[in-house]
């Protein structure tokens, strides 16, 4: 009996090796697996950086064209409110990304006799160019915005076409601001748990 305990307590200790070397072999496989998970997010990061970039700069190229194609649209003449002629003086160029969009435009110092007869000067943005220097347009006042007053040119018609295809990729361009933002948010809450 005492053969058969001792046989039986030679076994089990077999085993529990046998389990204890499956136990190590299993643990040391879960560390390599381990390192290289960790060795494959620090070869990502830079990926990850130039993703998240390319996320962005599609967001903002998209929001650039958008405002583009809204300031190429004009306004229409039909909206005026009280019509005169500008008198264009001085102009400045800008560009070629600014917060009218890409590409050049002018703003352009003008002198408008309204026909009820008042008298403004103001800085016209994309309106006029240097080309109309010392002409006198026929324009129209749509009103004011923040502090500056709108006009439109009588002898530009408007393209409302432009200003909805600028409108459908400002839309557009939501989907890749938001993934931008919520991967940057998501890369600085990776970054402060380290």
């Amino acid at each position: 009996m005492d053969d058969r305990i001792a046989s039986r307590l030679a076994e089990i200790k077999e085993q529990q090796r046998e389990l204890d070397r499956k136990d190590a072999a299993r643990a040391a496989e879960e560390a390599d697996l381990g390192a290289a998970v960790v060795q494959r997010r620090k070869g990502n990061g830079f990926r990850s950086f130039l993703f998240l970039t390319g996320i962005l700069a599609l967001a903002a190229g998209m929001l650039g064209t958008a405002v583009t194609l809204s300031r190429l649209a004009g306004k229409d003449m039909a909206d005026a409110r009280r019509e005169g002629r500008a008198t264009v003086g001085r102009c400045v160029e800008h560009g070629p990304i600014s917060n009218r969009g890409f590409g050049y435009w002018e703003a352009c110092e003008v002198d408008i006799t309204w026909d009820d007869g008042q008298l403004e000067e103001m800085t016209a943005g994309a309106i006029f160019d240097s080309s109309d220097t010392g002409t006198t347009v026929r324009v129209g006042d749509l009103g004011i915005d923040r502090t500056t007053r709108l006009l439109a040119r009588a002898d530009v018609e408007a393209r409302p076409w432009l200003l909805w295809i600028g409108y459908g990729v400002g839309l557009l361009a939501l989907l890749p601001t938001f993934v931008g933002v919520l991967l940057l948010r998501e890369v600085l809450r990776f970054r402060r748990k380290k």
